[in-house]
């Protein structure tokens, strides 16, 4: 128990600089300072624009969509089997990554891009929801893969599955005209902060029932 602990006050580092990091972008993004990144790494992102790579990133974008987010979560509920040990904390992340996120977008209010979207969006910019809520959502899985996944060769893989997903959705975003890329890094920063942190308080929790089972 003692070294599980150790465990997670080390690794509250994962939650403080992500953090910092999405601080410091905010506070970049209000004196105006990223406009010049940004515009590059927007035409660099739609460099080789045409019908078939849009139709591309919009399935990739429609991936992330928060019906589909619902989606994972009311499966995962719905199987006995990954009920107590994937399904809650998977949808307590979600649920906390789309609330913080709809505080956040209203905290900061920064307009959407004013260039040639390719899909309507309403909302604020700031941070990426789609990045935000998936980073959180792909990052649980990430580290209950590594919890529950026996074998490095499919824990590799399958990691590595959730990272290429995480930045394809993110990607795709920039392409559609509907974020910036501050916006994006700002979601992939504050997600991966809120997947740590709920990953880190549910497994503490899970040790601690553990210990009390083997105790009676």
């Amino acid at each position: 128990m003692l070294t599980k602990r150790k465990f997670n006050r080390k690794n509250i580092w994962l939650i403080i600089i992500p953090t910092i990091l999405f601080g410091m972008l905010a506070l970049i993004i209000h004196a105006g300072l990223i406009e010049g990144f940004e515009g590059w790494a927007y035409n660099e992102t739609v460099e080789h624009m045409s019908p078939f790579l849009t139709n591309i990133m919009k399935f990739i974008t429609h991936l992330g969509d928060s019906i589909m987010v619902i989606i994972i979560c009311l499966t995962l509920i719905i199987i006995p089997k990954f009920r107590k040990t994937i399904a809650f904390p998977v949808s307590i992340t979600i649920i906390t990554s789309a609330t913080l996120n709809f505080v956040l977008k209203n905290i900061f209010t920064r307009d959407r891009p004013n260039i040639l979207r390719l899909i309507n969006e309403t909302s604020y910019s700031f941070p990426s929801g789609h990045a935000m809520n998936n980073a959180a959502l792909y990052t649980m899985f990430a580290l209950l893969i590594m919890k529950y996944i026996k074998g490095t060769h499919k824990k590799v893989i399958l990691a590595a599955i959730c990272v290429v997903l995480t930045i394809a959705i993110g990607y795709s975003r920039i392409y559609l005209g509907v974020h910036y890329a501050g916006d994006v890094v700002g979601g992939w920063l504050i997600g991966f902060a809120v997947s740590i942190f709920i990953f880190l308080i549910w497994d503490d929790q899970k040790v601690k029932e553990q210990k009390n089972n083997l105790q009676e």
